[in-house]
């Protein structure tokens, strides 16, 4: 049987680092609907690159926001431990399959993580009504990191 088609394990690491991704999302969409009640009937939307708000929409709009990034985190979180699944940009062989994949499954953990301080931005700038631009840089720059790290990760693993 080729490692190919084996069953990839993930660290211990990795399946903590997952459950936290998942868990912040859980956390940051309770947090919105428990604040949910409280919010004006028009809340921010849409912020520009100090930070002030310069998009308005509905209440109902904090919901929208709540629901794709929940079932984004989701979504994500299943990938990561399913990383057999992503389309690669290398041929995979049976001698670097393994490695390909820990890092593939590596590389979407931590976008999930960077994804959740992206969402922890808006959901705070939405409910505190305040600028959160420095957690949004950092939640931006986490996420590109993750990305970029990670190809570089899989491309080294494919060698």
């Amino acid at each position: 049987m080729s490692t190919t088609s084996t069953t990839t394990t993930s660290g211990p690491v990795t399946r903590l680092l997952r459950w936290l991704g998942v868990l912040a999302a859980l956390a940051i969409t309770v947090w919105l609907l428990v604040a949910y009640p409280g919010l004006p009937a028009t809340v921010p939307t849409h912020f520009d690159a100090t930070g002030t708000a310069d998009g308005w929409g509905p209440r109902s709009s904090v919901l929208v926001l709540g629901g794709i990034m929940l079932v984004l985190s989701v979504g994500i979180a299943l990938l990561s431990a399913r990383p057999r699944v992503l389309n690669y940009p290398v041929i995979l062989t049976d001698h670097n399959a393994q490695a390909v994949y820990r890092e593939g499954e590596r590389l979407m953990v931590w976008t999930l993580l960077a994804l959740q301080v992206l969402y922890l931005a808006l959901a705070g700038a939405v409910i505190l009504g305040g600028s959160t631009t420095a957690l949004f840089v950092i939640g931006l720059a986490a996420l590109l990191g993750a990305v970029a790290v990670g190809i570089v990760r899989v491309l080294r693993a494919a060698r």
